[in-house]
């Protein structure tokens, strides 16, 4: 009888992961798009900050007076909402290549995911990708120049960036499988009295291709500001940056974060902590952990 039993309740078991797995076919994905039989499945996923996953549409970060050193940082990064939590490594390669000119190279190589069902129903996830729970992550290219001090009244860095196509898994709505590019100035300073405050204020333009046949690039104002404050081997800064984008319908994120840091400057090593909260179009809060090592202390 009790053989019975468990060889009953196998059979039910594997009835229902067979009716599941069935659910989330191409039966289940025509009907939740409302596929026309023709249109590529890229074009029903929302290339937006609010309709992908946390590494698809970054913010590009600020340019940080604190980062001019050469250095390699690897960092270990969480984030998190309702219905999903992500799990990435991210690897950085600042090179100060002359006192005015630096380059910046980072990409997330390995990321971990688990989404509900009710937030791969609203990404309009593809059936062959439901699964599925690794990518790759897009790589970032970045070059930095200072400007000449007659110039401007402040210290001021021009910075140009581009957004390779060289993440994975479209299907899922993790990487857009698209290029863009950005480009901002940036700003820096101390405030009198307090030259153990600095302050950085930054702006600029970003755009990235979309799959839209109407509009297939979507215009974004760059914009972002910080404020900082080091003593001996501590460093600490507050941070706001989003970008404005031309669709408005969760394209227009924004970010305010928290990065502390032990080791100074002048030594090989620091340890970073950094926690995030989205306070716009941004549905995820994060923690980061990194270890970054001066190439040139």
């Amino acid at each position: 009888m009790n053989k019975f039993f468990y060889h009953l309740f196998g059979v039910l078991a594997f009835c229902l992961l067979s009716q599941d797995a069935l659910a989330q076919g191409p039966q289940w994905w025509s009907e939740n798009v409302q596929w026309d039989g023709i249109t590529p499945f890229e074009n029903y996923i929302n290339l937006t900050s609010t309709g992908m996953g946390p590494n698809a549409l970054p913010i590009p970060d600020n340019h940080g007076q604190w980062d001019t050193l050469t250095s390699f940082t690897l960092t270990g990064v969480g984030y998190f909402r309702s219905g999903e939590t992500t799990l990435n490594s991210h690897l950085d390669l600042r090179w100060q290549a002359t006192s005015a000119v630096r380059l910046r190279i980072h990409l997330v190589p390995l990321e971990w995911y688990t989404t509900s069902h009710e937030l791969k129903t609203m990404r309009k996830v593809h059936f062959l990708s439901y699964n599925q729970q690794w990518a790759g992550g897009d790589i970032y290219v970045e070059s930095s120049i200072k400007l000449p001090e007659k110039w401007v009244p402040v210290q001021s860095e021009l910075r140009v960036g581009i957004k390779t196509a060289s993440g994975t898994n479209l299907g899922a709505a993790r990487y857009t499988d698209t290029p863009g590019y950005f480009f901002d100035l940036a700003s820096f300073g101390h405030i009198p009295g307090l030259y153990s405050l600095e302050w950085e204020a930054m702006l600029g333009f970003y755009a990235y291709q979309t799959y839209d046949d109407k509009h297939r690039q979507n215009d974004c104002v760059l914009y972002g500001g910080s404020l900082g404050w080091s003593a001996n081997r501590w460093s600490l800064r507050g941070e706001v940056r989003g970008y404005w984008g031309y669709f408005n319908m969760g394209d227009r994120p924004l970010v305010a974060s928290l990065d502390a840091r032990l080791g100074a400057m002048d030594r090989p090593w620091q340890l970073i902590l950094k926690g995030g909260v989205g306070l716009h179009d941004w549905p995820f809060s994060s923690v980061h952990l990194g270890l970054r090592r001066m190439l040139n202390p």
